[in-house]
């Protein structure tokens, strides 16, 4: 990350073949994929220690190649060793800590959004005169470019009108209700799936926290 910031990917196999032009087996190869995975404690001695020692060695192999490079720059190393390794541990600190939730607050919030998207819905009704699935896209489509006729801004790769945000934020912007509620009930919806629902119930029981990793 000090050497290429930009770089989206840091896997170690990424890693592997861009500076050491080296082919990693993949988890999947000896664990397989999907609902038939098995955890790392499941897989035979042999595989498992050829696969972690290979690992092993291509990380070191790695960071001789990299700790060059940052040697050679004053501002890198002390970029990465004044604030870069430094930070770990405190990231340690608080994974190990955890964040408190106010679950009641988070419940409340999970109520008062569901109104909301029932009251947006009930708009929608009114404005369409009948019932649509605001979280179906071929429902929005059916409505918004055949029955009421908005313009065809973009197309998905299938070639059917896209819904995306950005298509409803244009359409919202030539001053069309409809695509103003759906991108509201859109964002009220993923922050009630994503965020509400779902983080009480990722609080360990032992020490009443949420614990990243």
């Amino acid at each position: 990350y000090v050497l290429d910031a930009t770089s989206e990917n840091h896997e170690l196999s990424t890693l592997a073949q861009h500076y050491l032009q080296q082919e990693l087996t993949q988890y999947e190869t000896i664990a397989g994929k999907g609902a038939k995975q098995i955890t790392f404690d499941q897989i035979a001695i042999e595989p498992a220690s050829a696969y972690a020692a290979t690992n092993a060695i291509t990380i070191l192999n790695i960071h001789n190649k990299l700790w060059k490079e940052i040697e050679a720059n004053a501002k890198l190393a002390t970029i990465l060793q004044q604030i870069e390794v430094p930070l770990i541990s405190v990231l340690a600190r608080m994974e190990r800590t955890g964040v408190l939730l106010d679950t009641k607050l988070l419940t409340a919030q999970s109520r008062d959004i569901e109104i909301k998207l029932n009251s947006l819905e009930q708009r929608a009704h009114t404005i369409i005169g009948r019932n649509l699935n605001l979280s179906s896209p071929k429902q929005i489509g059916e409505i918004l470019f055949s029955k009421l006729d908005l313009p065809v801004l973009e197309k998905t790769p299938t070639g059917s009108p896209s819904t995306a945000e950005s298509v409803l934020e244009q359409l919202a912007e030539l001053g069309h209700e409809l695509p103003r509620i759906i991108l509201e009930h859109r964002t009220l919806a993923k922050l009630k799936s994503t965020y509400l629902e779902p983080l009480p119930r990722l609080i360990n029981p032992r020490t009443g926290r949420v614990h990243t990793s």
